[in-house]
């Protein structure tokens, strides 16, 4: 069955419409981010990004992403052959915790750590 939206901070009228009308095999999965370059005229996909935003001073491991959002990341990753990252990051974004799909562990940066990290997908 579907999750519920958490934290009452996103607009969820489609989230709910398709929750109370349709049944539990069908799954509405929000995914965040495509990180695009500009190559000459055309913008292309470089990585897919799913991020969640976690208290300050906690940690990932509190805050297990879903499954529907790792198969969703695996699937793009395996039709789009692009990296898929799931990033946790404070309120403040001054700290940023990078896990790939298919690593067993997440890396630490800060942000001017992970604007470089950003810059160079």
């Amino acid at each position: 069955m579907p999750k519920e939206e958490l934290t009452n901070n996103r607009p969820g009228n489609y989230s709910h419409w398709h929750r109370e009308r349709l049944p539990g095999w069908c799954f509405n999965t929000d995914g965040d981010w495509f990180e695009q370059r500009k190559k000459g005229d055309t913008l292309v996909v470089v990585a897919y990004i799913e991020t969640i935003q976690i208290p300050l001073n906690s940690l990932p491991d509190e805050y297990p992403v879903w499954d529907s959002k790792i198969n969703l990341a695996k699937e793009i990753n395996d039709k789009m052959f692009i990296p898929c990252f799931f990033v946790w990051h404070y309120p403040d974004c001054s700290y940023f915790f990078i896990k790939r799909i298919g690593k067993d562990h997440y890396i630490m940066m800060k942000e001017n750590d992970y604007i470089n990290f950003i810059k160079g997908l």
